[in-house]
């Protein structure tokens, strides 16, 4: 080689698309959306922006995850064999543009791990550009179901000579996020003290009310009652307390589980229960 001469160095491929992805952790079950763009570098017949999965224990990318939608797709988007997923875009120029988007869903069950996301702009027959490592995804596993059951009591006298009594409503309240599928809610009583005419779905023993529900949508409330009879033994402070002894999902917030009312009774005739 003649003294003074250069040799260019080889250099690296140039991608073509960026892409960018809605969230770099998504739960097992749950998706995610992938964003594309770019500009051809050469004219490609029947193009489409690949996707595959680099650096992963999961597999291929269509082994743990599922087209959901596309956009940007001049055809259906559909798995590249058992290697990658792939959103048509068509004919294209050198210069044009292109762009689009892919939502994935991370199959349920799916284990935890991460993995890299590849891509590539290619052409059917034509090739494609160097096939480039976008964001690593964490997958994560799927929080369990959760319902926050909320506890009420509320308290209102009936008063007079004949079978003077305070009725008490023990009330659930579902703020979620999910449906309560079933719930037990159990009352005290005062030391002496028994329940009648009890709703539904509610027993009794000495001392306590057990009360049972059934579904409860999210937002949802629902409630069941009974009344405690006066007695000479009754004058003076009369509390209830509700709380919630099970329920499903889990409850995640334990500080509304319980509640409270207290009447203040004077005699058969006079009592107040805020």
């Amino acid at each position: 080689m003649a003294a003074g001469v250069a040799v260019a160095a080889p250099q690296a491929a140039q991608a073509v698309s960026n892409i960018s992805v809605s969230s770099t952790t998504v739960v097992s079950g749950g998706t995610f959306t992938i964003s594309f763009n770019g500009t051809a570098d050469s004219a490609r017949t029947g193009a489409g922006e690949n996707f595959y999965a680099g650096s992963s224990s999961f597999g291929n990318l269509p082994a743990f995850t599922t087209i959901v939608s596309c956009t940007g797709n001049s055809a259906p988007c559909t798995n590249v064999s058992t290697i990658g997923q792939r959103v048509p875009v068509g004919d294209v120029a050198a210069g044009d543009a292109f762009s689009g988007t892919l939502t994935l869903r991370v199959n349920p069950g799916t284990a935890t791990g991460s993995f890299v996301l590849r891509h590539q702009l290619y052409g059917n027959g034509n090739g494609g550009e160097a096939i480039e490592d976008g964001p690593t995804i964490t997958v994560t596993d799927a929080p369990p179901p959760a319902a926050d059951l909320a506890v009420g009591v509320a308290a209102q006298p009936h008063l007079g000579i004949l079978v003077p009594y305070l009725a008490y409503t023990l009330s659930a309240h579902n703020a979620g996020p999910n449906a309560v599928t079933s719930a037990t809610v159990t009352a005290a009583l005062p030391p002496g003290a028994s329940a009648t005419d009890l709703s539904t779905g509610c027993a009794t023993t000495m001392g306590t009310v057990t009360c049972a529900y059934g579904a409860i949508a999210n937002g949802a409330s629902t409630a069941k009652s009974f009344h405690v009879p006066l007695r000479l033994l009754s004058l003076g402070h009369v509390t209830v307390t509700g709380a919630r002894t099970a329920s499903t999902p889990t409850d995640p917030d334990p500080a509304n589980d319980t509640a409270s009312a207290t009447c203040t009774v004077i005699s058969f005739i006079l009592a107040t229960c805020p």
